[in-house]
């Protein structure tokens, strides 16, 4: 027994031995590693001191200006766009004031009310821009009432698209491409001038029997758009196109007698447009509309006598304009004591306004024909329907066959008729 305790004592010593012998073999030195390369255990981690956090509000440390670069272009053309919007506008306003105030001395010498507000003129001094109105930003008008033989004047200008950049880019190429809008790709002024005689509905009845002149049409038209504007006014398509010798070779006179050119054109008109150079688009006084008629309404006369400009240069002198508008303000005068013509004369005038009215009243029968036939034939076509469906397939078949027939015997009787 007891020398089996001996034996088991030197076994587990032996095995302790061969452990110790394994353990020494198979497990590393701790020492050598732990001087080659840092600890990474959770002991380490928790004592190690974290990096600080940003605060809420540094967002420079989170994100760059190279992250919105598009959101930047988009911003720079909005910019652009609004900057441009702002000086055209401006631009726009300050070129409508611009000449305004160049005629504002003759508006106000000639007229007792200029602008759209009754106030007593203590002198013939007038604040333009308090006289000018913007229905747009491209389009202003002013006004001026008050004067023998004229009931108001209307003053229209119309800019060029500054305030929008590609619009006006738009228009500028297809002027350059179409003659017919290369004038819309200018600056323009209309004024257009009610003579006071009572006739037009505009005055209230008002009559003035000095103020009246007989009813005609004439102009005096620059050659280079003639063209144009014959085909946008009906009132000018009705005149004959002639050369005047006392005028310049660019401009041309448009009436419906030489007479009436000869008593229309007075001298100091005729000094002046002779100075105007191209910027003169049109003087025209008329008794007949500007839009071709639709109804027999419409050829009642009114008249007007209007000026239409291209804004004129810098390099035009502002006495030229102003010399311009008095002379085209005081035509109303001249009409007045002068525009009263032969009855040969006016019996032409005359006969030319009575085949525009039959002309006229055709073209609305046979439109009104044009009605009544089809409003006929849709009630036929009912008529039929309603008889087709109240008969038994057999009546409908023959009643179809007897159409069908009748319709050949009416393609031969056409074709006999052109033989």
């Amino acid at each position: 027994m007891a020398g089996f305790f001996k034996a088991s004592s030197a076994s587990i010593a032996s095995a302790v031995a061969s452990d110790d012998d394994f353990a020494d073999y198979s497990t590393p030195s701790v020492a050598p590693a732990a001087a080659a390369e840092p600890s990474f255990s959770p002991l380490s981690f928790a004592s190690s001191t974290p990096a600080p956090a940003s605060p809420w509000y540094a967002v420079w440390e989170r994100h760059s200006l190279s992250e919105f670069k598009s959101e930047g272009w988009i911003l720079l053309a909005m910019a652009v766009v609004v900057i441009a919007h702002i000086w055209g506008s401006k631009r726009n306003r300050a070129i409508a004031t611009g000449f305004i105030a160049t005629i504002a001395p003759v508006l106000s010498k000639e007229f007792s009310q200029v602008g759209f507000s009754k106030q007593a003129k203590e002198s013939e001094d007038v604040d333009a821009d308090k006289i000018v109105k913007a229905n747009s930003n491209q389009d202003f008008v002013s006004y001026a009432t008050g004067r023998n033989n004229v009931a108001f004047l209307n003053t229209t200008i119309k800019l060029q698209r500054r305030n929008n950049p590609v619009a006006w880019f738009i228009e500028a190429a297809l002027g350059f491409f179409f003659e017919a809008l290369a004038t819309t790709s200018n600056d323009s002024v209309t004024m257009i001038l009610c003579p006071f005689d009572g006739a037009d509905p505009t005055t209230n009845g008002k009559t003035n029997s000095n103020s009246k002149y007989d009813n005609f049409v004439w102009a005096i038209v620059n050659k280079k758009h003639m063209r144009r504007w014959r085909e946008e006014r009906y009132d000018l398509s009705l005149t004959r196109t002639s050369d005047w010798e006392s005028l310049p070779n660019w401009l041309a006179v448009m009436g419906e007698s030489k007479e009436i050119g000869d008593t229309c054109l007075y001298n100091e008109l005729k000094e002046i447009v002779k100075e105007c150079g191209s910027f003169l688009e049109f003087l025209l006084v008329s008794d007949m509309p500007k839009e071709k008629p639709t109804k027999l309404s419409e050829l009642t006369p009114r008249k007007r006598i209007t000026l239409e400009l291209t804004l004129p240069p810098s390099s035009v002198a502002p006495e030229t304009v102003q010399r311009l508008v008095q002379a085209f303000i005081r035509l109303a005068d001249h009409l007045a004591a002068n525009a009263h013509f032969r009855p040969e004369v006016l019996r032409k005038v005359k006969a030319t306004r009575e085949d525009e009215t039959r002309k006229l009243k055709k073209a609305i029968e046979e439109e009104t024909k044009e009605e009544r036939e089809l409003k006929l034939a849709e009630k036929k076509k009912e008529l039929r329907d309603a008889k087709l469906r109240s008969m038994s397939a057999a009546e409908q078949k023959k009643f179809l066959e007897k159409e069908r027939e009748k319709e050949r015997k009416d393609a031969m009787k056409k074709q006999s008729r052109k033989a």
